[in-house]
């Protein structure tokens, strides 16, 4: 995980030096203009391995510290770029893009072209570059001299794995939530209405649930008999009884819920010594069939109860037939298009959703802006229901926000960029 980051003479006027802090939350806050945002794109942009980005904006060092001890540093010197050692000209950094692309294709493609890549470069009449290396020298028109840039992005991106190993998987969650941009050709995109897709998103991941809990309950109930006349012990007697019972309908309450079984519950039943080993059978078979479900249960739960404090007149209704739907809380057969929602509650639905079923441990996450369209009695639960979210996995988040509500009463977790620059101002005058 990231530990620390300095950057000297952001935009040509920023030096910060940030500390994380402890407890895996950290709040950037600051003026318009001071490079909140960018401090989250630098992050993401070592992860993805977007050398163009650190061309177009303008600093001269930036140092990236890891708690296990290890740093990449990245520094710009006139048209140079020093990626933790490896030295790329601005100009090739731009002017290769479309070769370093073919190449990365290329190489993903064919691991045998890529061993032929490596043989001897000395010889310029050796036999080494095979049909990849003609590929890309008749559509590029490069010299095999170019080979050697080609080795140096090669370190390159070697040096950038290294930097992933230290802050782990990052994923990025920008101001503009509600549209993604894909491309279908290389000269063109469509745009997508994110939360449309959410549906079956939700569906799909309760269908790979259902899958293995109808697994697992086909296993047991096909034992069941064997079982049943191998039973030694049973339930002891009426309170055991009455406890497992209780335990086992609220369970059951959770599954119709989230319509996940086409079961009911168990009423008028009472305990009959008789049936003690069928019994202790079936309880602890549907223990085991309701722990298939329980990770995705408790993911519905914090969804739920997140959107739909937040929805107004309106709630989440979910089923595995549909994933999710917005109905009329006083009239749950009035059932509401997505696009009927609020800006504020489509944000709010599209990025919780995020957070809590694409999210996974041992993650780096950032978020910018999260406050965007957000009432601001929504903005103060913000961090608190960010916090639930994080509190069962290894995740490290970094906020950069300009809303004081969505600090609420987290101050101690909050950097302000501003206050750095004052910092920084003070100390050049004494």
């Amino acid at each position: 995980m990231i530990k620390r980051i300095t950057i000297n003479n952001l935009f040509g006027r920023f030096c910060y030096d940030i500390t994380l802090k402890d407890g895996g939350v950290t709040i950037i806050t600051g003026p318009n203009g001071f490079g909140k945002s960018t401090i989250l794109r630098v992050i993401d942009a070592l992860s993805s391995k977007n050398y163009y980005f650190f061309h177009q904006i303008k600093f001269d060092e930036i140092k990236i510290e890891f708690d296990n001890c290890d740093s990449f540093k990245v520094k710009k010197e006139n048209n140079y770029i020093n990626f933790n050692g490896i030295i790329v000209s601005n100009r090739k950094l731009m002017s290769d893009e479309t070769l370093l692309d073919n190449y990365s294709r290329l190489i993903r493609n064919s691991s045998e072209h890529k061993k032929d890549f490596y043989i001897d470069r000395t010889n310029e009449n050796s036999n080494f570059y095979g049909g990849m290396l003609d590929n890309i020298i008749a559509n590029n028109s490069v010299s095999l001299n170019y080979l050697k840039t080609l080795d140096r992005y090669e370190k390159l991106n070697n040096s950038f794995d290294k930097y992933k190993v230290g802050c782990g998987e990052v994923r990025f969650i920008s101001e503009q939530r509600l549209i993604k941009r894909e491309n279908i050709r290389r000269d063109e995109e469509r745009i997508i209405d994110v939360i449309s897709e959410l549906p079956n998103q939700l569906k799909e991941e309760i269908n790979i649930v259902y899958s293995e809990y109808s697994k697992v309950a086909n296993s047991l109930d096909g034992s069941y008999p064997k079982r049943l006349f191998a039973a030694k012990e049973g339930i002891s007697n009426e309170t055991d009884f009455n406890e497992k019972l209780d335990e086992t309908n609220s369970k059951l309450k959770k599954l119709i819920k989230y319509g996940l079984v086409d079961m009911k519950i168990i009423e008028d039943t009472s305990y009959t010594d008789k049936f003690a080993e069928a019994l202790k059978i079936y309880f602890d078979d549907f223990t085991k069939k309701y722990a298939v479900f329980e990770k995705l249960i408790k993911k519905l739960d914090l969804f739920t109860q997140i959107i739909n404090q937040r929805l107004s007149f309106k709630e989440i209704n979910i089923s595995r037939q549909k994933g999710f739907e917005v109905v009329d809380s006083d009239n749950k057969d009035h059932k509401l298009r997505l696009s009927q929602l609020s800006s504020g509650e489509k944000q709010e639905i599209v990025l919780f959703y995020d957070l809590i079923f694409n999210t996974k441990s041992e993650l780096l996450l950032l978020i910018d802006e999260p406050e965007i369209s957000l009432h601001i009695s929504w903005q103060k639960k913000f961090m608190d229901d960010l916090l639930k979210v994080a509190e069962d996995n290894n995740i490290q988040i970094v906020v950069a926000t300009h809303s004081p509500q969505i600090i609420n009463n987290h101050w101690d977790i909050q950097i302000d960029l501003g206050d750095k620059y004052h910092e920084q101002l003070n100390k050049e005058l004494s």
